[in-house]
């Protein structure tokens, strides 16, 4: 192996963890399979042209701001200052010996929350989809170029926005444990 791929081998190793993520991201911001792709692609370009020590271990965070430019300068292209992620599928995680039963009631479940976090405003919408990808409040700053006060005030809001909805309301009862319902039964 060459010293030129040696010393890019830590951009291989950043696509193998971020590929997916990236894509997932993209597909959401654009709500299209191939500006997504593109997006993702420009992302790991503009890596290949960086210095592993210039980016000082924050490879993730940059990664997701390049390739949310990309998308935005896609929206902008288009005209479009939003995009729906309305042919996403809902993908649930079954084991061989599932009941269908079960599968269904979880992909209408994982329908109906993508339809709910899909009705929040753009901002909360795009903060919590990087918050559930694991990036800190900080990091999310750091890729949206908005302050960490400002991205935790979006999480919050969004997820108070999510919890105050009557089908999340349903879901968080259903999900009480036992032994609280039987402590309710005899305080009656």
């Amino acid at each position: 192996m060459s010293s030129h791929s040696d010393s890019h081998g830590w951009v291989l190793e950043a696509v193998d963890l971020y590929e997916l993520p990236l894509h997932r991201y993209a597909r959401r911001l654009l709500g299209d399979f191939d500006l997504a792709a593109d997006a993702v692609q420009h992302a790991f370009v503009k890596l290949c042209e960086q210095s592993q020590a210039g980016l000082d271990g924050r490879v993730a965070p940059w990664l997701f701001r390049v390739c949310r430019n990309r998308a935005i300068d896609h929206l902008r292209q288009a005209g479009r200052e939003q995009a729906s992620d309305d042919q996403s599928p809902v993908v649930a995680a079954t084991g061989d010996a599932a009941d269908p039963a079960v599968v269904a009631e979880h992909t209408e479940v994982g329908r109906r929350l993508l339809a709910l976090v899909r009705e929040l405003p753009a901002p909360q919408r795009e903060t919590l989809d990087l918050w559930c990808e694991g990036f800190t409040s900080r990091e999310i700053a750091e890729i949206t170029a908005r302050t960490e006060g400002h991205v935790r005030v979006l999480v919050h809001r969004g997820l108070a926005t999510l919890r105050s909805h009557p089908f999340a309301q349903s879901l968080l009862a259903a999900d009480q444990p036992l032994h609280s319902r039987d402590e309710e039964r005899h305080v009656s």
